[in-house]
């Protein structure tokens, strides 16, 4: 069980305007994120609106992502649930299928303390699989400081990284890792909009739903080379469209949108209720885009 370095794309799921799964663009998205050179993919998470699916469509897309990979890239599931057996069952069917590890949230409101401390134990005693401990408090309403996290990942052996996304996320990254007394990392997320400053503050990567992949590789390849000037010369040459996607509330409607531009799915859809991508933002995102060194990714990731 080894703690996760690079960066893990977290996939949207696409979907129909009805809200039913899309196949064919989950298939497509799946193959062209592997192409587009990440360390792995992470599926079922928020942005990819695990919350909103049934089970049928949770356990569809888990199938559909391990066929499509067959064993390219580690392929990390969220099975977040608000109970402990129902977080094991989950993450029981991930195992099954093929994942190689587990994002898991805390419970909606369980605060850190014993109750949560068992419930990652039991979970980890349980399933034999690495657990990505996630920290957004702006979905479950957890918080986490520091000290708790590194009280976690101390306690649990199963807890090789932390997804850390509570701001700020650079100074609560270097406060984690100095308490923590084994070899677990720390990826950063939101978007990527703070990721250079993460990797300063000793972020072993990045684990977030960006629709541009391929930028994030390059400032985490190259500050892993140890070249931090070329690092921050990418991000600060994207640093608009990071910015622009993460607004808070409708990123996730601009990053369908996004995907759906460069033709890696046919739908910008979002499971209701969601955000809907308005007449103005789009507008903006063309002018946004326009401005970026976009081209050279154009078509380099879909399959011939």
């Amino acid at each position: 069980m080894q703690p996760l370095v690079g960066v893990y794309n977290i996939l949207a799921t696409p979907v129909m305007p009805d809200g039913q799964l899309d196949p064919g663009s989950l298939r497509r998205l799946v193959d062209a994120t592997i192409r587009m050179g990440v360390t792995g993919i992470t599926i079922l998470g928020v942005v990819g609106e695990a919350q909103k699916q049934t089970d049928a469509q949770r356990s569809e897309v888990l199938r559909i992502a391990m066929e499509v990979n067959a064993g390219r890239v580690p392929i990390i599931v969220g099975t977040s649930r608000d109970s402990t057996p129902a977080t094991i069952a989950a993450s029981r069917e991930a195992l099954d299928a093929g994942a190689a590890g587990l994002m898991i949230a805390p419970p909606t409101f369980l605060q850190p303390g014993p109750g949560l401390t068992e419930h990652y134990r039991t979970i980890g005693e349980s399933v034999d699989l690495p657990i990505v401990l996630q920290d957004y408090p702006v979905v479950n309403g957890v918080t986490m400081t520091p000290r708790a996290m590194a009280d976690l990942a101390n306690a649990v052996p199963s807890i090789v990284t932390i997804k850390l996304e509570d701001v700020p996320t650079p100074q609560r990254t270097a406060q984690t890792l100095a308490m923590i007394d084994r070899d677990v990392s720390v990826l950063g997320g939101l978007g990527g909009v703070y990721l250079l400053d993460e990797l300063r503050r000793g972020s072993a990567g990045t684990m977030t739903g960006f629709a541009y992949p391929e930028i994030l590789v390059e400032i985490v390849s190259a500050w892993r080379a140890g070249d931090r000037e070329a690092a921050a010369q990418v991000y600060y040459r994207y640093l608009p469209l990071l910015v622009f996607e993460g607004q808070p509330k409708l990123g996730l409607a601009i990053r369908k949108e996004i995907l759906r531009r460069r033709g890696l799915i046919d739908h910008a859809s979002v499971i209701k209720p969601g955000p809907v991508l308005d007449d103005g933002t789009a507008a903006d995102l063309t002018e946004t885009m326009a401005a970026m060194d976009l081209a050279r990714f154009a078509g380099s990731v879909l399959a011939s």
